[in-house]
């Protein structure tokens, strides 16, 4: 585990990693904006609850947001701005004409970004228990 959180923070302060992880979020961003302005129909194969689709795109960006800057605490400089941007899109897609505002999709992100911020902080405390020897070891 410790190897991990090494290569995370390796990465961090490589600036061409930055700039390409940033560059992502952006591209993710606005084509998330016009997916949400968009009518979609899924086929039934793809049934799959709005609910959870909002859960694992806003925990990907979250871990995006944590993998392209180092800054903290992640509430304020990670968490807060997906959040806005959930809210933007849920304000969006009320004056989108195929699609409405829903609170419990913005939950949803919310439910997400909280999901990866746990498991962030699992790791790390796990990864603080480990003996000196372990982390050596890696």
């Amino acid at each position: 585990m410790h190897h991990l959180i090494t290569v995370v923070r390796h990465l961090r302060r490589i600036a061409a990693f930055e700039i390409s992880t940033r560059t992502l979020i952006i591209i993710l961003m606005v084509t998330g904006a016009w997916v949400a302005t968009q009518k979609l129909e899924f086929p039934e194969l793809l049934s799959i609850s709005d609910k959870v689709i909002h859960i694992f795109v806003f925990f990907g960006f979250a871990v995006l947001m944590d993998l392209a800057t180092e800054r903290h605490p992640f509430w304020l400089w990670k968490g807060l701005p997906l959040l806005v941007y959930g809210a933007g899109i849920e304000i969006l897609q009320y004056f989108s004409p195929d699609r409405s505002f829903s609170v419990l999709d913005w939950l949803a992100d919310f439910l997400g970004i909280f999901l990866y911020f746990l498991l962030k902080i699992g790791l790390l405390w796990w990864d603080s228990r480990s003996s000196p020897e372990e982390k050596s070891d890696n």
